[in-house]
């Protein structure tokens, strides 16, 4: 939840300006804006361009999450320090991968491209044993149709248990899951890019409310983009609660996305 709190909502908060847990603006205190070590951005809580971890206080740990996919690919065209898909990967980096469509060749800025000892390439195992590259790629890929869904709530989607009992799907732990993390109209647009345009779309079946600092007016059921991850984690592994951690254990009912 850290994660999802802007420098300026942080701070309006310490001053009891908004309606937040006390132990979680004791939480915010103890945070200090600090300089990621591989790319020397000066950032808070996390580094958008390194997607690493930042400040951390002593004795403090930041949860590695585990999600009830093979991977989540991120196509990603938006400001980093805007986009909370930013989050996810830095909560889950050996699942998670960033497809960044926003950097602009043109211009030499600091991307999630250009970003310096942290963009070497970065490895994992799938459930297979096969190696999954993570690191960030620069165009959508192509996907197997029968292992990957698209989390998009356009008019053909599905829930997840729609899907998974009607089309034949395999376990959650062999699919790859699509998310677009970019302006509305925008991702309306990239939901018809010819490697997504054929495969299924899933939706939430119980969107939650809200609890991202930047609130708009599209009404219920919006949510953002790690909070729809988490959500849909949640539906897909109900019995587990989401996703999972091994430093969450002993705190029933903590999201270690949220």
């Amino acid at each position: 939840r850290l994660l999802q709190t802007s420098p300026v909502a942080m701070e309006t908060a310490v001053r009891g300006e908004a309606e937040v847990p006390a132990a979680l603006v004791e939480e915010l205190t103890k945070w200090r804006r600090e300089v990621c070590s591989s790319c020397g951005a000066s950032a808070m809580f996390y580094c958008p361009y390194c997607c690493l971890p930042v400040g951390v206080p002593a004795g403090v740990t930041v949860p590695r999450a585990r999600l009830p996919f093979a991977r989540c690919d991120i196509i990603f065209d938006d400001a980093p320090k805007k986009a909370t898909s930013i989050h996810a990967k830095v909560l889950a980096p050996e699942q998670v991968r960033l497809i960044d469509l926003f950097t602009a060749e043109g211009n030499s800025n600091r991307t999630l491209s250009r970003r310096g000892a942290a963009s070497k390439a970065e490895t994992d195992k799938d459930a297979s044993g096969d190696s999954l590259d993570l690191s960030v790629l620069r165009e959508i890929p192509e996907y197997d149709p029968h292992i990957t869904l698209v989390l998009f709530p356009d008019d053909s989607s599905a829930t997840f248990e729609e899907v998974a009992s009607q089309n034949g799907f395999g376990p959650p732990e062999c699919i790859t899951l699509v998310v677009i993390d970019s302006p509305w109209k925008r991702a309306q647009v990239l939901r018809k890019h010819p490697r997504l345009a054929n495969l299924q779309s899933i939706r939430l079946g119980r969107p939650p409310s809200s609890r991202f600092w930047r609130y708009h007016s599209e009404g219920t059921g919006c949510v953002s983009t790690v909070e729809a991850l988490a959500a849909l984690a949640k539906e897909v592994r109900p019995s587990q609660g989401g996703a999972t951690c091994e430093a969450c254990e002993d705190t029933p009912g903590l999201d270690p996305l949220m």
